[in-house]
């Protein structure tokens, strides 16, 4: 047994213990990104690793196979789930999470990106708590990229642990159980990280945030920017909250992108 517990609201639910879990990753050419990544995938001792190769045409599904081949492979198998052509989905991406959770064997799935280096103690520690609810764990921009998101990131989660504010990544692990109580729909307008917690929410599952050190690679890019403000917006984010997040990241277009979600909703009215 391992000796963490498990906490919601101050309560403790069950003590926790080692579990066997699967990683799902969509990848749409991320040669050079795998490259710096894999091991770092591979190093968090899953019982797979689920690629879902979305229309890749560079040499990524190459790069991971190659990778594999070099450890042994009966430690960590390697699953490929090849995906063609565009779904129907509302938001393809949300898709490609729902394929990666519903063929992995394990009964908890972390779902994470493949631009992340990862905190393996923290990871390992608290995955098995998955099996209650849902954990998150804290990403970081990576200080080469952006120093000054860096900065605002670790300073925002240590503060939020010292006043017990509750907090939210994109690399986070559920239960296939919860999952099939909270799935992801065609017709889901936000993204998968943020509909799922909203999912989980509505059903009043447990829910906990662990401060870890994993590191993004990938430089924040001016559409995903836009669209993260309007995300907040139909997420019932508070305008005030969004001005203060667009300031003190110097994110104006996150600004922008609420701003004409809100205005479009009104308009529409």
């Amino acid at each position: 047994m391992n000796g963490g517990c498990f906490f919601m609201n101050g309560g403790i639910l069950t003590e926790t213990y080692e579990a066997d879990f699967s990683v799902v990753i969509p990848v749409h050419n991320e040669a050079k990104l795998l490259a710096y990544t894999l091991p770092s995938i591979y190093g968090l001792k899953p019982r797979e690793a689920v690629f879902i190769l979305d229309r890749c045409t560079d040499s990524t599904e190459e790069i991971i196979k190659g990778f594999w081949k070099k450890y042994d492979s009966e430690k960590v198998k390697l699953v490929l789930l090849r995906v063609e052509s565009k779904s129907k989905w509302r938001l393809h991406l949300n898709f490609l999470y729902d394929l990666g959770i519903k063929k992995a064997q394990s009964k908890i799935v972390l779902l994470s990106q493949a631009d992340v280096l990862y905190d393996h103690k923290k990871i390992q520690k608290n995955i098995a708590d998955a099996l209650h609810g849902m954990v998150s764990f804290a990403v970081s921009s990576h200080p080469h990229v952006s120093f000054w998101n860096h900065f605002v990131d670790r300073s925002l989660q240590l503060f939020g642990a010292v006043l017990g504010l509750t907090r939210f990544s994109g690399v986070f692990a559920i239960s296939k159980q919860h999952y099939t109580s909270c799935f992801l729909t065609t017709e889901d307008f936000l993204n998968f990280d943020t509909q799922l917690k909203m999912n989980f929410e509505k059903m009043q599952n447990a829910y906990k945030f662990v401060l870890s050190k994993n590191l993004n690679l990938r430089p924040w890019a001016r559409s995903k920017l836009r669209n993260l403000g309007v995300d907040k917006y139909k997420a019932g984010v508070p305008f005030w909250k969004v001005t203060l997040f667009s300031i003190i990241r110097l994110m104006p277009i996150v600004f922008a992108g609420y701003l004409h979600a809100r205005l479009s909703k009104d308009n529409a009215s």
